[in-house]
């Protein structure tokens, strides 16, 4: 039996929530947000793909469907961006701000874990692209 990715995963939570979260779109080149600026939401990525530019320049991410991004923004009082993120294609993105993330987590209680675990496959990516 082949189980499905975490990103299919929560990809697939995500779009349970689309109803009780806000949505927004984006067209390539699109700035979704800029390094510096202060941050009240995550986003994750239903549709189409991101791209998420650290500060240092260094580092980059190519973020599609399933995948999430800005989530320190739920953890920290005034948050600031670490990264500039632009869409590379159409994208359709969930917003999710500390009341619909706390909403999602009392409807989908699987979400907290389907997260960690998107989280988790992020950083597997980023070691890989610095060699680590």
């Amino acid at each position: 039996m082949e189980f499905p990715s975490a990103d299919a995963q929560i990809l697939r939570s995500m779009q349970a929530l689309e109803q009780h979260a806000e949505i927004r779109s984006y067209e390539p080149g699109d700035v979704i947000f800029s390094v510096g600026e202060q941050g009240d939401c995550m986003f994750g990525v239903l549709q189409g793909a991101v791209r998420l530019a650290w500060a240092d320049g260094g580092v980059t991410e190519a973020l599609g469907p399933g995948r999430v991004f800005g989530e320190g923004a739920l953890v920290q009082a005034s948050h600031t961006r670490h990264g500039t993120a632009t869409a590379v294609e159409s994208a359709r993105l969930l917003v999710l701000n500390r009341e619909t993330f706390l909403f999602a987590l009392q409807t989908l209680p699987l979400f907290a874990v389907e997260l960690l675990a998107s989280l988790e496959g992020r950083m597997e990516d980023l070691r890989r692209q610095m060699g680590r």
